[in-house]
Order: structure tokens, then sequence, then C-alpha cells
């Protein structure tokens, strides 16, 4: 008969512990969810203020290269063609041009050679495989 009384006993105390375990756990559960749901929401903020400070960003970006555009087609169309007979000027654009070609012959301050391909010379694979 001990046996009986002490499972009335134990069972009761049982069931009164998984009751708080479940208690306790199901609220650390809800806290923490909370505190990731609030720090998925702040990453929120500051990705949707980064995406607006760039579209800001690429607006001012596009109004200044419309106005430069502006600028280069009024300078273009102000601008009258050099006057055929003026050879002096001929003379200091060729000058500037052997000057700036002299000067690219170089090797650079470093003492080392620009080994890369330049970006304006690449070759088509086709060309290369024939």
């Amino acid at each position: 008969m001990s046996t009986i009384v002490s499972l009335w006993i134990a069972a009761p105390v049982l069931a009164m512990t998984v009751i708080v375990l479940w208690t306790v756990l199901r609220t650390k559960h809800r806290s923490e969810l909370t505190r990731q749901h609030a720090r998925h929401v702040q990453q929120q903020r500051t990705t949707s203020q980064h995406i607006e400070q760039t579209k800001r960003q690429i607006g001012q970006l596009q109004h200044d290269l419309a106005a430069a555009k502006l600028q280069v087609k009024r300078l273009s169309a102000d601008r009258a063609s050099p006057p055929q007979g003026d050879s002096r000027v001929k003379e200091a654009l060729n000058r500037m041009l052997d000057d700036a070609s002299a000067a690219r012959r170089d090797l650079p301050a470093d003492g080392f050679a620009e080994t890369q391909p330049s970006p304006h010379s690449q070759h088509d694979i086709d060309l290369l495989l024939r």
C-alpha cells in the first residue's frame, strides 16, 4: 500500500514540476522571440534607410550627369571650329600630345612597368581561337 500512496503523492508533484518547467521554458522562448523580432525590425529600418540614401545619391548623380551633358552640349555648340590658318594652336596641341606620349613611355615613379592589359584593347575570344 505504501507504493500506491507514494504514486498518489508523486504523480501530482511530477505533474506540477512539468507544468512549472513548461511555463518557464515557454516564457524564456517568448522573450527570445521578442528580442529577435525587435532586432529584425531594427535591421529592416536600417536597410530601408540605406536604400533611401542610395536612391537619393543615385538621383543626385543622375542630375549631375544630365547637367554635365547639357554643359558639354552647350560648350560644343558655342565653340566654333578653329581657323585653318592658325598653325600656332596646332603646333601647341601637337607639342602637348608629344609630351604626353613621351611621359607615358617612361616607367612610373616606383620603377615598375604596368603589366595589366589595357581595358580598351580587349580581344574577342573567337578571333583568338581562329
